[in-house]
């Protein structure tokens, strides 16, 4: 079992979950978590909330305030961002180098063709550090497109996460990541206290696939 102590993908009030800021903070360190990503959707992404850079700042200002009283725990200030169809990132207000990580995920349903066609079009751009839930939306995958995907993603450093809320279901593209040595990381996709830092099946994924998964500290 990895000891992998951070999970850089939870969601909050200012999206699509319940949990305070306050709320995920204390619920990590009281599971000895040392680093966590708060990773928003943000206006127009899906599960964002109507509001724009007053939100933004508004959530910023409650993260710099858990990290004064909470110094032990690293709290990133992230983003989750939809890829578009067009190979874009959606806006966010402010732009995208207001955050310390951002996770582009795919929230519309395609086969792996138009997948791998748009993921390497957006991968151009190098605006994103993570890709989220790569196949929680595919509606059919052929492993041609998965061999493109895996060596754009390897030669951009762009991590592959490993996400708790979504199994995986095509393991050949897990086994031409590794061997194209694309880096992994941990999230849990949580929109719950409860589910915050639980990491299990994806620290099952990397020890049973042998993956090298990275700390937090590789993308800042």
């Amino acid at each position: 079992m990895l000891n992998n102590r951070y999970d850089l993908h939870i969601h909050s009030n200012y999206s699509d979950s319940k949990s305070t800021v306050q709320e995920i903070v204390r619920r990590a360190i009281t599971i000895n978590l040392e680093t966590v990503g708060v990773a928003d959707h943000f206006w127009p992404s899906l599960g964002s909330r109507p509001g724009g850079k007053n939100l933004i700042e508004k959530r910023r200002r409650e993260i710099e305030s858990a990290r004064v009283e909470f110094p032990s725990l690293v709290i990133l200030d992230s983003a989750e961002v939809d890829i578009q169809s067009d190979g874009s990132l959606a806006p966010v207000a402010g732009g995208l180098e207001q955050f310390d990580i951002i996770i582009g995920s795919f929230h519309w349903v395609s086969d792996s063709t138009q997948w791998v066609s748009t993921l390497s079009k957006v991968i151009k751009k190098k605006q994103f550090h993570i890709l989220g839930h790569w196949d929680g939306y595919l509606s059919s995958y052929k492993e041609e497109d998965g061999d493109l995907a895996a060596q754009a993603l390897a030669g951009a450093g762009i991590a592959i996460e490993l996400n708790e809320r979504y199994m995986l279901e095509h393991t050949h593209f897990i086994e031409r990541a590794k061997e194209y040595d694309c880096i992994f990381t941990l999230g849990s996709d949580s929109h719950s206290v409860e589910t915050i830092g639980q990491l299990d099946y994806g620290k099952k994924i990397a020890s049973d696939f042998d993956l090298e998964v990275v700390e937090p500290s590789f993308f800042l």
